[in-house]
């Protein structure tokens, strides 16, 4: 029971902390990816670059371990869906968040090669950050549906196995049932540009937003309910 609670708060916790570094990585690159000759000015603040991408790749490495250490617990409830948790949320979610850093870290270097070039292949060098910008656009939008198949399974569980309250579990399957709507809308729309959460079809991500935080918090203060972990222990691997 003692390292069930651990579990427990060892998850919130990495829930806290990729959500946490998912948003500084936007704020610390922001000023960048607004600036008039972008990506061409990023080697002018490399360090500060460095530093957003890195909070991208502590973002996916935390949200990555939490169904690995959901599946001990999980697979003796339902094995299927624990592997399938750990494979979506866990596996394929990480290869598209380190895709995301490896085309920031190229933008970097685009940016450091234009800068020793000189501003006469300016055109070509805009054209190739443009395209990894785009690139930076595609992968997260395949990676939020890769999310909400995950998670999907992994609330399912919670929901089957009341291991927290069932409105709880229930709110998460709602929310990521919206989630992959608003990336395919996305896939779809003129731009294909990846959805803000907060601003028009990106609307559709909050529900999963707050309810990761909501759950974290559970999971810290809480943990899981000491009835349903006791009967699931209890189960022969």
């Amino acid at each position: 029971m003692e390292k069930d609670r651990k579990t427990a708060v060892i998850v919130g916790i990495l829930f806290i902390i990729g959500t946490v570094s998912g948003i500084l990585a936007g704020v610390v690159t922001a000023p960048i990816r607004a600036g008039s000759t972008y990506p061409l000015n990023i080697s002018a603040n490399g360090t500060q670059w460095l530093i957003g991408t890195l909070l991208i790749l502590l973002m996916g490495l935390s949200l990555a371990m939490t169904p690995v250490l959901l599946y001990p617990i999980f697979k003796k409830h339902n094995q299927v869906l624990a592997f399938g948790s750990v494979l979506f949320r866990g596996v394929l979610e990480q290869v598209t968040q380190i895709l995301v850093v490896i085309s920031f870290f190229l933008l970097l270097t685009v940016s450091e090669i234009y800068g020793k070039t000189g501003a006469a292949d300016a055109s070509s060098f805009q054209t190739l950050g443009s395209m990894l910008i785009a690139v930076g656009h595609w992968i997260p939008m395949i990676g939020g549906i890769v999310f909400s198949v995950g998670t999907m399974m992994m609330f399912a569980l919670f929901y089957q196995t009341r291991l927290v309250p069932r409105w709880l579990a229930g709110w998460g399957l709602i929310g990521v049932a919206l989630y992959p709507i608003a990336y395919i809308v996305s896939m779809f729309s003129p731009l294909h540009l990846q959805p803000e959460i907060g601003s028009g079809i990106g609307l559709l991500l909050i529900p999963t937003a707050i309810q990761e935080m909501v759950f974290a918090v559970w999971m810290i203060v809480k943990g899981f309910n000491r009835q349903e972990i006791a009967a699931l222990s209890a189960k022969k691997d």
